[in-house]
């Protein structure tokens, strides 16, 4: 499977590889491969895509994450999705878009419970003891992971455990008492884009984001012997998405997009 992360000013992809990865694209490649641009290269198997974050302008981001403007980042996304409808890869394509955080301020739904056997967490890694590929072999076994600093007790993940359980020692086993990888989070709005998407469906089977990795997996990891390559525990139990769409009519292919979103006249952020 072929996949890229298109970025505007830092891919997020840096927390597991080196800037200059082949698997990085600027944005402006990413929207000159689905119009079909002379000279442009084929759009890989999975892009994921990031808005621009403001890091080097500020008050231009796109993430529409508090203060910014989310006029400025709805014409991005309608920038994106008229590209797509408009180039040869609407046919066979899906746009799933998603946020972070969200519904956590209104929402009256309580998070259900992960879908683990009932395992406090799906891979047996309590928070803080992280494993990445980032250094094998030291990297893989739990606390090695480069973002965890769980010998030297400094970074974000640090502090972001003891925010969860003030308690923690990363020299003593995780208290039983504090929270784990049990339960889901608040609900937050997934929409799909697509050929294949059911019209005027609304979902209401139980998902989470690594519901994308398991549609994902699903489609082009799985090999001769019908098993799916998984990265976790918590993607192999996640459910794939599939109620959305109807791979066998495209009942959307024709569909027509809302008409271009077009950038704020006037900036709407407190800035």
């Amino acid at each position: 499977m072929d996949w890229a992360e298109s970025f505007q000013d830092v891919p997020e992809g840096l927390a597991y590889l080196r800037l200059g990865d082949p698997h990085f694209i600027k944005h402006d490649d990413l929207l000159g491969r689905l119009t079909g641009a002379p000279g442009a290269k084929p759009l890989p198997s999975v892009v994921w895509v990031n808005a621009n974050k403001g890091y080097f302008r500020k008050g231009m981001n796109s993430d529409e994450h508090p203060s910014s403007d989310i006029q400025r980042g709805q014409a991005w996304v309608s920038q994106l999705l008229q590209d797509l409808r408009n180039g040869p890869y609407w046919k066979d394509s899906a746009v799933l878009i998603t946020y972070d955080e969200a519904g956590g301020f209104y929402d009256h739904v309580k998070p259900p419970p992960a879908s683990q056997g009932g395992r406090r967490s799906p891979d047996g890694l309590d928070p803080g003891a992280c494993a990445d590929a980032s250094n094998l072999p030291a990297s893989g076994r739990p606390g090695g992971g480069v973002h965890c600093f769980r010998e030297r007790k400094i970074g974000t993940t640090y502090d972001e455990i003891l925010g969860l359980c003030p308690q923690y020692d990363p020299a003593r086993p995780y208290p039983a008492s504090c929270p784990n990888f049990d339960q889901l989070g608040f609900r937050a709005p997934l929409m799909v884009i697509s050929p294949f998407a059911k019209r005027a469906y609304v979902s209401h089977v139980v998902a989470d984001h690594t519901s994308m990795l398991a549609l994902i997996e699903k489609r082009f990891l799985t090999g001769p012997d019908g098993k799916i390559q998984h990265l976790t525990q918590r993607d192999a139990n996640a459910w794939t998405l599939e109620d959305m769409f109807d791979f066998k009519t495209s009942p959307s292919l024709n569909t027509r997009l809302a008409p271009p979103a077009p950038p704020p006249v006037k900036d709407c952020s407190p800035t």
